[in-house]
């Protein structure tokens, strides 16, 4: 069944109205008609059937027919810190990290990036995410739709509202990420810092672990940076989620 973000107001009521995009995706792409049925989120994690009752002038009349658990949110919150790739390497990320759980993405400069944004660009890559992470939610029946959060330089993120913050570090040999998993088993704000293609410098890691940071490593092989992210979402699924 296919499924819609509304904000919690726009649900307050048992009729609902969907207009813009949305409204075109239901008529004209899934062709649906009055008396269909689809699921309706809030964002906050509360979800509901709505059935059709009328289709006209790009407004979409939703009638609530009932309520949903939601089952899907894992019982932690983790914000991706991604040094910003090179070329559309970000849009697979967020996409396929909004389907592994994450809570929210935040696009990061370190020294070593090669991208560098201005403010117009950043603005529109911003857009742009943003939707990439509202769609995929909708695949994947989230809860919630990840946040994307401005481009920030990485000497400037605060980490003190994180439980744990965990660095994948290519010269960490000791630590790994299921050791240390094992050591935060009750976190629930859970922060993870993934380098860009040229890694970090040695002076980024120790700011980090300054902050509170973790270094770990991921094993014998060195991950690109449009895989470390999504390994290390998986791995805290398996370790924190059963």
């Amino acid at each position: 069944m296919s499924r819609f973000f509304l904000t919690p107001d726009q649900i307050d009521g048992g009729t609902v109205k969907i207009t813009g995009d949305d409204a075109k995706h239901i008529a004209k792409v899934l062709r649906m008609e009055k008396g269909d049925f689809l699921e309706l989120c809030d964002g906050e994690s509360n979800e509901y059937i709505a059935r059709i009752e009328l289709i006209e002038q790009g407004t979409v009349t939703l009638f609530i027919a009932g309520r949903l658990d939601a089952p899907s949110e894992p019982p932690y919150r983790v914000t991706l810190f991604q040094c910003l790739p090179k070329s559309d390497k970000m849009e697979l990320i967020i996409q396929k990290c909004v389907e592994l759980g994450v809570y929210e993405i935040a696009p990061i400069m370190s020294n070593r990036c090669v991208v560098k944004l201005d403010k117009k660009g950043a603005a529109s890559k911003h857009r742009r995410y943003e939707r990439i992470a509202y769609e995929a939610a909708k695949q994947c029946k989230r809860g919630i739709v990840p946040r994307v959060l401005e481009v920030c330089e990485l000497s400037k993120v605060d980490f003190s509202g994180f439980d744990a913050v965990i660095v994948p570090y290519e010269c960490e040999t000791e630590r790994t990420l299921k050791r240390c998993l094992k050591d935060i088993h009750d976190a629930k704000r859970i922060a993870v810092v993934i380098g860009s293609e040229g890694g970090f410098e040695k002076g980024e890691v120790e700011g980090i672990i300054s902050k509170g940071g973790i270094s770990v490593t991921l094993g014998k092989r060195i991950l690109r940076t449009e895989t470390a992210g999504m390994a290390v979402l998986a791995m805290i699924n398996y370790e924190m989620e059963g």
